[in-house]
Formats: structure tokens, sequence, C-alpha cells
């Protein structure tokens, strides 16, 4: 065999290995190394003094409980109404001692309040980023205290890695819920993103005999200035917060409980037609009934109440797709990017929508958005894949289906394809190589692969 036929037939038993060695390689190199993120305890190190313990006292000086607090600067605690329930002072805990701290603002319809030590507290700077623009599956850090020993001292940092998993409009920002939950004592603590700006406030819920984990926006952060003087609060005004339905139906929604997350957004609809939250939560619980036109309303209504919703506009997309209403669809998911460009989802819904109409180029267009935000995807590699073939461009879907297959190696669909391709461009070679892998992975597709392309 000549040296180019060699190099044109390679076994594709050797992809693997080649692969894993050409990563690691890239791992290695220098300009990799100069490019290497902040480590996860570097971070921590960084953040974790802007993060407090405290304990809130009574009139008479009795502990009513403990919790969390981030100093935002040399004498601000911001934590929950929750953690401070009724007390109007309490103390700051830091490695370097204790501080008095009296409540000094407190928006209970937010659950946001904020303490003010009675003397100076050096810390690093903190960076107040916003929850605005956090997608679902965003990388976040949740960061705590609790009380590890007895008396005053013995506070200790929590660190937890958390991914965010729901999102709702309110207040002018996004409400945050991430997944796992965390530890009821890091409740007014901080969650940040992976460059450590602080993107919300850590709010710890009971719902229902579970631990729900939920963040205020770091947005309300600069306005609780402006609000209402801890002086003029009210006795029991925290049960009226404005945040405990939007918790509830968070709570519902993961644990999939849709009649009765549908029974509370239609009780909140009924209370405040004009909340755009409600209606998409009960668009939310209609798409899971598989009742699509009702879907279709309430996300309509939820748009209608606040049109720059992009989750309404993406999930009305889905709703349009799902009755094969594919031109409405198509503009619901395009408003949806219009608004939210980095939402790979709803690109990927989009691509596949334009594929469903046979609009190839412009489902490849949005394939190919998916794999900008997410190049590591084997589904829109795959999905790829499948419309070159359906346009005849055999090369760039084999292309395609080797990276889905880099990726997700255990992917028949995708090696089976693949081998197609191989057999319509007559590298017999190949094609052998897909069915040894086949016969490994699934054994009656590769019989089926090997009656109609092996076999003369």
């Amino acid at each position: 065999m000549s040296l180019n036929s060699a190099k044109k037939n390679y076994d594709l038993s050797h992809l693997y290995s080649v692969m894993i060695g050409g990563f690691v390689s890239a791992l290695l190199s220098p300009i990799a190394a100069a490019d290497t993120p902040e480590t996860r305890d570097q971070f921590f190190l960084r953040v974790r003094p802007s993060v407090v313990g405290l304990s809130l006292v009574d009139t008479d000086g009795g502990l009513i409980g403990h919790g969390s607090g981030v100093l935002i600067d040399t004498a601000r605690v911001i934590t929950t109404c929750q953690v401070v329930k009724d007390a109007k002072s309490g103390h700051v805990h830091r490695p370097s001692g204790i501080f008095k701290a009296v409540l000094q603002h407190a928006e209970p319809a937010r659950d946001l309040c904020q303490m003010k030590a009675l003397q100076h507290l050096q810390s690093p700077p903190i960076v107040l980023g916003t929850a605005k623009k956090i997608r679902i599956g965003q990388r976040v850090y949740a960061i705590g205290t609790r009380k590890s020993g007895k008396g005053r001292e013995g506070w200790e940092s929590l660190l937890s890695e958390a991914v965010v998993s729901n999102l709702r409009p309110y207040g002018g920002s996004q409400y945050i819920q991430i997944s796992p939950a965390i530890a009821p004592s890091s409740s007014g603590g901080g969650l940040f993103d992976e460059q450590g700006r602080l993107i919300g406030i850590l709010s710890v819920q009971f719902i229902e005999g579970e631990n729900f984990t939920f963040a205020l926006p770091a947005d309300w952060v600069v306005e609780l200035a402006n609000r209402t003087p801890a002086t003029q609060r009210s006795q029991g005004v925290t049960k009226k917060n404005g945040l405990n339905w939007l918790n509830h139906t968070l709570a519902l929604e993961k644990k999939g409980d849709w009649p009765g997350l549908f029974k509370a957004s239609q009780q909140e609809i009924k209370r405040d037609p004009a909340n755009a939250a409600a209606w998409f939560s009960s668009g939310i619980a209609l798409a899971h009934f598989k009742q699509y036109n009702r879907a279709v309303h309430a996300y309509r209504e939820a748009i209608r109440n606040q049109g720059d919703y992009g989750e309404a506009w993406h999930k009305l997309g889905g709703a349009y797709a799902y009755l094969k209403e594919y031109d409405h669809a198509i503009h619901a998911y395009r408003d949806a990017l219009r608004l939210e460009p980095e939402n790979a989802e709803a690109w990927y819904e989009l691509a596949n929508t334009y594929y469903d109409v046979k609009q190839y180029a412009h489902a490849i267009h949005a394939y190919r958005e998916v794999l900008r935000i997410q190049p590591e995807n084997p589904d829109a590699w795959y999905k790829l894949g499948i419309t070159y073939d359906d346009m005849k461009l055999y090369g760039d879907a084999v292309e395609a289906y080797r990276e889905a297959l880099r990726i997700q190696p255990e992917n028949t669909d995708a090696w089976y394809h693949l081998g197609v391709d191989y057999a319509i461009e007559g590298d017999r070679d190949k094609v052998r190589e897909v069915y040894r892998v086949l016969r490994e992975l699934d054994r009656a597709k590769a019989e089926q692969y090997f009656n109609i392309y092996i076999l003369p």
C-alpha cells in the first residue's frame, strides 16, 4: 500500500485515541496554560472575605437566629429579611472579630434587608453584577456561612458550585433558582458568576417537604437604599412577601407537579391578571398537558404584559411547532433570539423547525449558532450532519458526524449515517470499519447496515 493510500484509509478504530491525544496536547501547550481560568479555590479565597456570618437578636439581646450576609462596602451588609426576621440588631461574624450591626433598610416584598455595621470593616471591594443576562444552565457559585462552634466564634465559609435551573422575570430583573439546593445557613449569602461578580442574594426555602434555593437579583441591591427605612417596617409584613407565590410555583415546576402548578398560576392570574410570570407558568403546565392551543394563549398573555420576556417567546415558538404552525414558530423563535441571542436551546429548536419545512440553508445557519455557543453539543453536530445529507453535501456531513462521535462515541445513529456517507463516497475500507464499530454497539443495527452496504 502506498503512503498516500495509507493516509487515506486510516483505521477508524484509532479515532478516539487520536482525538483524546490531541485534546491532551492542547491542554498541555503553553498557549492553553496562559489562558487557564481562575481555579475554584482561587475564586473562593478572593470572594470569601465579602461573605459574613450573621447572628440576630431581639430587643432584650436574646438570639433570634443565624444566617449569612454579603458585605458590599465597609459597613453595609445585605441579607434576606427571612434571616433578619423581626430583629433590629445583631452581630457580623468575621475571622477578624465580631461587630455589632443594626437594621438599616428593609424591603420585605422583595425579601431584601440591609444591616449596617457600627464600625468600618475592611474587605476587598465586591463587584456588583446583574441577573438580567444570566441563562438557564449557567454555572454559578454560592457562598454562605455556617456556625461550627459554640458561642459567637466558630463560623466557617461554605462554597457550593451550582447551575441556574430556572428563571422568572420579576421586579425589573430575573429571579433565580439554582440546583442543587444548598445549606439553609447560607441564606443571605452571595451568588456569584464565574467572573466573581455578585449576581444574587441566596434564599433557601423549605417548601412541601424539600429545600429549594433561590436568589434575589443583585440588581435590587442598588435600589434598596431608596426603599422604606427599617424604622417604618410594620409587624408581620414578611407574611405579605410577594415572592412566596413565585417560590411555590418554581418548586412545583421542579417537582413536575403540573396540576398544582396550573392551579397556583390560575389563582395568581385571578389576583393579578397582569402578572407575566403567572401566565408563563400556566403555559408551562398546559404544554405538559399537551394542550398547546391553550399554552399559546398563556404565553401570548405573558408577552402582552411583558414584551421583552425572551423565554416566553421561546416557549411560544415551541408550542406553535407542536401545532405545526411553523411560520408562527419561526417568528416566535426569532423574537426570542433577538432578546436572548445566546439562547442555544432556542437556536436548536429554530434549526429543527427550519429543517421540518425543508429550509436547509437556514437550518444549517441555526445549528452553527448552537455550536458557536455550545461547541460540544453532540445533538447539534448530528442534526447538522443530517441536514448536510439532505443537501447531498456528503463531505460536510462526514465532518459533522465525526464531531458528534468525538463527543458521543456511543451514538449508533451517527455511526450508521457516517457509514452510509462513506458508502456513497465509495470508501469500502471505512464502510467495513463502521460495521465493526456497530457490531460492538448495536448488533441489530449492524446487521441492517451489513445487508445494505456490505453485501454486494
